[in-house]
């Protein structure tokens, strides 16, 4: 579990996200992250989440960007490197290839996964650990999602509403 503590956090100079109620991320959950474009949804992902999860060593990261075209690019040489017979090409790809590594771990640890606008989440079904998706996206929504809305309060700052 990831726990954000209440209270206002200035995540870039002279913008603030005010965080009015403690936010828990657990495994086996999913949070959808909503609001308007410049609401702090990317600056909430990267500047406070993406931190705290980066200092933990009992869990895995998989964080898709905006730009994901630049992650296709990337993940694809990445394959001709290692796996030279798996090619990457769409989005889809990009997650078969980051869940056919973590499935070669002999781990059974949690694996907290942010998409940061990704336009699809193709996350398979057998993967065989806890799993916490925490996403935003302007295309759609996952039902089983909790939300979390980013709110502009002006120019200076937003709150997330639980």
């Amino acid at each position: 579990m990831i726990r954000i503590s209440a209270g206002k956090r200035e995540v870039w100079p002279g913008f603030s996200l005010i965080i009015p109620q403690a936010l828990e991320f657990h495994p086996g959950s999913q949070y959808f992250l909503k609001g308007d474009n410049g609401s702090g949804k990317s600056s909430f992902i990267h500047r406070i989440l993406l931190p705290l999860l980066q200092q933990r060593d009992d869990l895995y990261i998989i964080c898709l960007q905006q730009q994901m075209y630049l992650q296709i690019h990337a993940l694809s040489a990445l394959a001709a490197v290692f796996k030279p017979d798996f090619f990457v090409r769409n989005e889809d790809d990009v997650w078969r290839y980051l869940w056919d590594d973590l499935a070669a771990q002999k781990d059974s640890l949690p694996v907290f996964v942010i998409a940061d606008e990704a336009h699809r989440l193709n996350i398979p079904e057998a993967m065989d650990r806890p799993l916490c998706l925490i996403f935003s996206s302007h295309r759609y929504q996952r039902e089983a999602a909790h939300k979390l809305e980013f709110v502009a309060q002006n120019p200076y700052e937003s709150r997330i509403d639980v």
